[in-house]
């Protein structure tokens, strides 16, 4: 063999042996690659803070006054009571004790019989008290003929109605008033007292309770 055909086939040998050793490398590249990069990507997890429930809010009170209020002896001797501050549709009371308030329908009433009631009804700013007082004496004319006891009241808790008419027969005492607080709020009472052993103890304080009325 002549010695240029030797040297041409080393150099042919050394290009296939340096071009299979490129080859190898890269294939171990893409298999180094394809062992370490995912086939899927993962997705980033953004996670966001729930934002935290709000306190809840506390019933609110009636008013600023304090939850319970002590009233002196009334006249006659009835005992001196603590009230406790109760709330209604729109407003609150001092109430005692033996004596229920249903907030809903607005009726005062004395837990061992609820025939002796005050329902309390807000009057709105405005009110027509001729209209007022035709109602009263149409809804109390069932009962007999209405006593208009309206202006001051002397020795009572409310002290003054702008409009008090009352009828009294041999089952008791109905009322139909029109009150005006000091802050200048009116209502309208619808109250049932009849005769029997409880009457006493239900008119002063019903009365005292009433008196006590202010919007929230």
């Amino acid at each position: 063999m002549k010695k240029s055909t030797i040297t041409a086939s080393l150099v042919l040998l050394s290009t296939l042996i340096l071009g299979a050793c490129s080859n190898n490398e890269a294939a171990n590249e893409e298999k180094l690659t394809a062992t370490t990069t995912p086939a899927i990507p993962v997705n980033e997890i953004t996670v966001t803070p729930k934002p935290s429930n709000p306190p809840e809010k506390n019933q609110p009170q009636p008013s600023d006054r304090p939850l319970t209020q002590t009233f002196d002896e009334l006249e006659g001797g009835v005992p001196a009571q603590t009230g406790t501050l109760t709330q209604g549709e729109g407003y609150s009371l001092y109430i005692f004790e033996g004596f229920s308030l249903n907030a809903k329908t607005g009726r005062l009433s004395l837990v061992k019989d609820p025939n002796y009631y005050a329902d309390i009804e807000p009057l709105s700013s405005g009110y027509d008290l001729v209209s007022l007082k035709q109602q009263g004496q149409a809804e109390l004319s069932a009962n007999g003929e209405p006593n208009d006891y309206s202006g001051e009241l002397i020795e009572h808790p409310l002290g003054y109605a702008e409009l008090y008419l009352q009828t009294s027969n041999a089952n008791g005492l109905v009322d139909y008033m029109v009150w005006k607080n000091q802050a200048g709020e009116s209502y309208l009472f619808h109250t049932h007292n009849p005769k029997g052993e409880l009457s006493e103890k239900f008119a002063p304080w019903l009365m005292v309770s009433l008196s006590t009325i202010e919007a929230n």
